[in-house]
């Protein structure tokens, strides 16, 4: 009985050091994609302007917002008080910034993806755009 134990032992080291190996690459991958899709981030007063300034087939140059960075500006309308505003974003593959103001008072930012794997629900408080990891549900339109 001990002699087939020896024999064995070091295939079940092998495989104890397989599922170990496993398990640390997965918690390793995830955190990048944490790290990928932060839980928060913001524009700044002056860069969310500047997006209003651009027209459409224009490529953003905001080296210091690197979720803005080298987007391009698919649409930038604007009809009486009313702007309309969507980015196809460099930083996030498949997702989409849109904007939608009405007058003065109702403003909304948000982030889809093609692929759902991205949503931003944003808020401007005091000129600057927090922009927050939320559910696809999350996102309202008014």
């Amino acid at each position: 009985m001990r002699f087939t134990f020896i024999k064995f032992l070091p295939l079940l080291i092998f495989l104890v050091g397989a599922f170990s190996l496993n398990a640390q690459s997965t918690k390793t991958s995830s955190s990048k994609v944490a790290a990928k899709n932060p839980a928060s981030f913001t524009i700044s007063k002056s860069d969310f302007e500047l997006l209003f300034s651009k027209k459409a087939k224009d490529i953003l140059v905001l080296k210091n917002n690197a979720f803005l960075d080298k987007s391009l500006v698919e649409i930038n309308t604007l009809n009486g008080d009313m702007k309309f505003l969507k980015l196809k974003l460099s930083y996030f593959p498949k997702a989409y910034l849109m904007v939608q103001i009405n007058g003065e008072y109702s403003t909304q930012i948000f982030i889809l993806s093609d692929d759902k794997s991205v949503f931003y629900k944003g808020r401007i408080d005091k000129g600057i755009v927090t922009m927050t990891k939320c559910n696809e549900d999350d996102i309202v339109s008014e």
